[in-house]
């Protein structure tokens, strides 16, 4: 049967009309995908920013908290620190207020002494500071019962205002042999002081001071502590001579000239106005000055400006200038050799006042 040349263009059309139906379906396809795919992405790009975020949100939280944290602590710490301060202040105060009374009587007769030699010289009374060497949890405050100034030299004087009888360096019955029954001499290994007080007409109290408690090595303690100090002020290590004082007028006293038992130079011990005189004598007429006239009198300021009672003979009898801040105290421009003598906080009525233990603020 011959074919149809009229049925040729249906077929053609019909042909294009199934290709054109198979490349919708395939662009109806591929777009569906393409949409999946986009769906996805964007579902994908949601969910990290949905966790970025709460990444963010807890590590604001946790910066927060830290930052909340960081500032308690150092509130904690700066009340501790000011509450430390207001009770190491107070004790300064107390030990200003109520030193100078019981070192009336050897200020008076360090003053005299001076005042007798012609010397030029300051006299320091109650000199009150916090020494270097202490941390938060044991700070104290010290006291130096006076500090003689002059260009030849500096000593540290510690007072003992001590009634009855002393004995210093001397143990009793090397002084009165019929006391070697009285005492357990065995102990008293220099530095030592024994001190016997008639408290009733029937009673007799003996104190013994040994070792770190004698007046001798008290004495050179508190010297190297003010060393300390100083040095911490100005930048300059001072060189302090060391003398006990022993100033009561009731008191007895047998004691060593000089005691050297801890090393180095040795502590002057004087219980009358003539060895005073002489230690005096001897620590401003040495040959060689250490310090200038300038020097002394910074110095002067310095300790001034710890609450210390000033008198002041010779050529520094005259009014002191305005002190500036004691960090820019300048002192002596050549070093000297260090502290040789140190003592421990000042005498309490009538007995020695060890140094003012201040509480621990983190308790």
């Amino acid at each position: 049967m011959p074919f149809d040349q009229s049925l040729v263009p249906w077929i053609i059309a019909a042909l294009l009309l199934v290709v054109l139906i198979v490349v919708a379906v395939v662009l109806r396809a591929r777009a569906k995908r393409a949409l999946t795919a986009a769906k996805a992405a964007a579902d994908e790009q949601a969910r990290a920013a949905r966790e970025q975020h709460v990444a963010l949100a807890a590590a604001h939280d946790d910066a927060l908290a830290q930052a909340a944290a960081d500032h308690a602590r150092e509130r904690d710490t700066l009340g501790a620190e000011r509450q430390a301060a207001l009770t190491e202040a107070k004790q300064a105060r107390d030990l200003v207020a109520a030193g100078l009374k019981w070192e009336a009587t050897s200020r008076d007769d360090i003053a005299e002494t001076c005042r007798q030699l012609g010397v030029d010289a300051v006299l320091l009374t109650n000199v009150v500071f916090v020494p270097v060497a202490t941390s938060a949890s044991s700070r104290f405050v010290a006291q130096v019962d006076h500090v003689l100034l002059s260009e030849t030299g500096v000593m540290v004087i510690e007072n003992k205002g001590w009634n009855g009888i002393v004995f210093d360096g001397l143990t009793p019955s090397s002084v009165f042999p019929a006391f070697a029954g009285l005492f357990d001499e065995s102990t008293m290994t220099p530095p030592f002081a024994l001190q016997v007080v008639k408290d009733s007409p029937t009673v007799l109290t003996v104190r013994t001071h040994l070792g770190r408690d004698a007046p001798a090595s008290q004495v050179r303690r508190q010297a190297q502590r003010l060393s300390d100090r100083v040095q911490a002020e100005t930048g300059v290590r001072l060189w302090f001579d060391t003398c006990v004082f022993y100033s009561h007028r009731d008191a007895t006293v047998f004691a060593t000239e000089r005691d050297a038992t801890d090393g180095g130079a040795a502590t002057a011990i004087v219980s009358h106005r003539s060895q005073l005189a002489g230690v005096v004598r001897e620590l401003t007429s040495r040959p060689t000055k250490k310090l200038s006239r300038a020097r002394v009198d910074d110095l002067a300021r310095l300790f001034a400006s710890y609450g210390a009672d000033v008198l002041r003979f010779g050529a520094h009898a005259h009014e002191l200038r305005e002190a500036p801040e004691p960090r820019e105290a300048p002192v002596a421009s050549t070093p000297q050799v260090a502290v040789a003598s140190v003592p421990e906080a000042a005498d309490a009525p009538p007995q020695e006042a060890a140094d003012v233990q201040l509480p621990d603020p983190t308790e």
